[in-house]
């Protein structure tokens, strides 16, 4: 198996972590801890599920105390399960001293409960959307998407997992105990002081966002998963702030891509290595039958060389005969036989996917995504707006497109420099083209992010069939939540 890898990252980033004074903590290495398994809360029985937007206090490792953010608990927020023809109400109650924006990450909902940036909720103040849950099952997420400061409030722990099920789900024979063979995975890159405090600064990110030094897994550094002998899933989340991942494990074992951003897969994906983007959610399941311990690897791809022909083969060895330290993994599944376990073999087919006729597409659009000099400035307050999608940058009172609900279109996406991972509000939607060649097997499910660069346009086929009004448009952005800070995002309706 062989990883493509096309993509030209830019390193400014890691000039700006080096102008912030940052250092590698003393305490990055010792005993590991237990992965963190957030609480899981029923959405399905209409109840209120309750979210206080809250300051916390964090171990990101054992005796060392960092000041947070969180939903209802110190860091990240719970994992809420909800169900496809079910209600899903969330109370939310902001108590920090600025206002936050909570969006639906891949949820198909109107407009007005998307939690986009004009739904920012005030200090001291609520909000209570009600969700009709009419999608297939997959793996969402909710997090910050306050205008200006979804990158700070992200990096200091506003999100959490979502996951709907459905019938189709119920009938496919996967792993399904929630924090036994069944885990949430929410990858994130941090960088800490020496006294353990986390060093952000949107002022100071590179070009390429913010990246982190220290992988994060649930809030854990390599933490340690107790799992049965069996098949395992795990729910990935890129919940990164800009970073690119390439996991793998360390012993080069195989795993199995079930399902991507909007749901499960035709058939699993047999793989040994695996790109992730900023947003994107991947389920994979990997075969602890034999009883030995896995190590999964989340590799930063910005650090990785391409070959001439833009394919890294043989990663692992690579690793090895490079200069770099082989990094230490990111998550240890160690094998515990008192466990249940689901020894069921993996199904040959897993969910149907139905793709428009090519005379059902009605319109194409084009994006063209560009970074210019800003000049500097306070991007903060929006002083320097210096990130733009079609000329320019996100402006709260402009509405960029109207688009008309029900009828599929042809989205046509491009870089004029560098990467970067486009997201889109409101809707799953299947790639037809990434990077100017054909989806690969595991893209080509539903999805809400698709990368792109400057090599070619990526395009993707997509219908909306919920309206979003001017009060309350979708946004299509960069899911590098810098670059949405600073403009590269717009705002379209659906009527």
């Amino acid at each position: 198996m062989t990883f493509a890898l096309s993509r030209r990252r830019f390193v400014a980033g890691s000039a700006a972590l080096l102008s912030a004074g940052c250092v590698r903590p003393a305490w990055s290495t010792g005993s590991p801890a237990s992965l963190p398994i957030p609480a899981l809360v029923d959405g399905i029985n209409g109840e209120p599920v309750d979210l206080k937007i809250r300051s916390g206090q964090w171990s990101f490792k054992p005796g060392v105390t960092t000041p947070t953010l969180g939903l209802s608990q110190d860091y990240l927020g719970p994992t809420i399960r909800t169900r496809r023809n079910s209600e899903l109400n969330l109370h939310y109650h902001n108590t920090l001293s600025e206002g936050v924006a909570i969006h639906g990450h891949g949820l198909h909902v109107p407009g007005e409960v998307d939690g986009g940036p004009q739904l920012e909720i005030a200090p001291g103040c609520q909000w209570q959307p009600s969700l009709s849950i009419v999608q297939p099952a997959a793996t969402c997420w909710y997090h910050s998407h306050t205008h200006g400061k979804s990158g700070e409030q992200v990096y200091r722990g506003l999100a959490g997992m979502i996951i709907i099920d459905d019938e189709v789900s119920d009938a496919v024979e996967l792993p399904r105990q929630y924090g036994i063979d069944d885990l949430p995975v929410i990858i994130q890159d941090r960088t800490f002081d020496a006294q353990g405090r986390l060093v952000y600064s949107l002022d100071e990110a590179g070009e390429d966002g913010w990246l982190g030094e220290t992988v994060v897994i649930n809030g854990a550094i390599s933490p340690v998963a107790r799992v049965p002998a069996g098949k395992v899933r795990l729910r990935l989340l890129n919940g990164a702030n800009a970073r690119f991942y390439i996991v793998a494990f360390s012993d080069n074992r195989p795993f199995y891509k079930i399902a991507s951003d909007g749901g499960l897969l035709t058939a699993p994906v047999r793989l040994t290595t695996m790109e992730m983007s900023p947003g994107e959610r991947c389920e994979i399941v990997v075969d602890l039958t034999d009883g030995k311990s896995a190590e999964l690897l989340t590799l930063f791809e910005d650090e990785f060389d391409e070959d001439d022909n833009g394919i890294v083969r043989n990663l692992l060895d690579r690793l090895v005969r490079s200069d770099k330290p082989v990094p230490q993994p990111s998550l240890t599944l160690a094998v515990d036989s008192t466990l249940p376990a689901h020894t069921v073999p993996l199904p040959d087919k897993l969910a149907t996917i139905v793709r428009p006729k090519e005379t059902e597409i009605l319109r194409t659009r084009d994006f063209i995504l560009d970074m210019q000099d800003g000049g500097g400035g306070s991007h903060g307050g929006h002083a320097a707006m210096d990130m733009t999608i079609n000329g320019a940058a996100m402006d709260m009172n402009v509405i960029n497109e109207r688009v008309r609900r029900g009828e599929w279109e042809r989205w046509r996406i491009r870089s004029n420099q560098g990467a970067h991972p486009f997201h889109v509000h409101g809707c799953s939607f299947l790639i037809d083209q990434m990077e100017g060649a054909a989806a690969p097997p595991d893209q080509q499910g539903w999805k809400d992010t698709v990368v792109l660069d400057d090599d070619d346009w990526s395009e993707i086929v997509v219908r909306f069939d919920h309206p979003a009004t001017e009060q309350h448009p979708y946004m299509y952005h960069c899911h590098i939540l810098e670059h949405e800070d600073r403009g590269m995002m717009g705002q379209f309706t659906v009527s």
